[in-house]
């Protein structure tokens, strides 16, 4: 920790983390390390589970095509989520586009899974809002 001490025992200054300025930025580490592991869990799940998933259902490719997908966007995720942890500026900027695209990729399933994926866009621009707003630059 860098500051000094005051007279109460406490100390002034930068943690050199600068996430703990923010619940914002809090609730997008959370967010992304959440969907992260969901999506490795589903990409596993539709890699090993073939009948739990309806293939039928599919738009194009299969579902060792969407499992490994899944796989690897919930491992840039969680990625990101430390990367952004550790108060990294760059971090911050992936972490933005990577939010972007899921918001777009959730506004096309929107007529599929109409309630999940409102709720997904909206996480998503909650994210964009906390990382683009409330970072405190060092």
């Amino acid at each position: 920790m860098t500051g000094t001490a005051t007279s109460e025992g406490t100390s002034t200054g930068s943690t050199g983390n600068e996430f703990g300025e923010s619940g914002w930025v809090t609730f997008a580490i959370v967010i992304f390390l959440v969907a992260g592991v969901a999506n490795v869990v589903w990409g596993i799940g539709a890699l090993l589970d073939r009948e739990y998933f309806d293939e039928s259902g599919l738009i194009f490719g299969t579902l060792t095509t969407w499992g490994w997908i899944a796989i690897l966007w919930g491992a840039a995720e969680i990625l990101v989520s430390i990367g952004l942890f550790q108060g990294s500026n760059l971090t911050r900027w992936i972490g933005v586009t990577v939010a972007c695209i899921g918001a777009v990729f959730w506004f096309l399933v929107l007529p599929i899974l109409p309630l999940f994926a409102l709720t997904a866009i909206i996480m998503a621009i909650l994210v964009i809002y906390g990382l683009s707003a409330h970072w405190s630059e060092a």
